[in-house]
């Protein structure tokens, strides 16, 4: 009777503490998994500021009037893409700014997010270059 006890008194430890180390080496206990979250687009955010002055350049490429090129890292955002299917074609990092010190210009170049990494061969310009609303010539 004892040896029995103490069978399932240990079978109960060893599920317990099983339990516990697997939870352990996921993460934190006590996070909903958006600090993690964060983390992730903090070193994306670290990675695009070390990248400035070659997206300055690729901007600076797209019009030869272009003498500056000022970056709005706080407009920088991240958003899922669909391609018009209901399942995800992944995720996109969007950075803003303006040009030649015009207030109300504006640019938008977008980097593809592949395995929670910034693709760096995947700068585009998302749109236009613009000035008031209107396409910079």
């Amino acid at each position: 009777m004892k040896k029995h006890k103490i069978i399932w008194l240990l079978f109960i430890v060893l599920v317990i503490g099983g339990g516990i180390l697997y939870m352990f080496s996921q993460g934190n206990l006590f996070s909903d998994g958006k600090a993690n979250l964060q983390s992730i687009k903090e070193k994306q955010l670290d990675y695009l500021k070390s990248q400035e002055e070659e997206i300055k350049k690729f901007v600076k490429s797209q019009n030869p009037k272009i003498e500056s090129v000022e970056i709005n890292w706080e407009e920088t955002n991240w958003e899922e893409v669909g391609n018009g299917t209901p399942r995800s074609a992944g995720e996109i990092v969007n950075v803003y700014g303006r040009f030649n010190h015009i207030e109300n210009s504006s640019w938008n170049v977008t980097f593809l997010v592949k395995d929670n990494e910034v693709v760096p061969n995947s700068m585009s310009l998302a749109n236009d270059l613009y000035v008031g609303g209107r396409i910079f010539e």
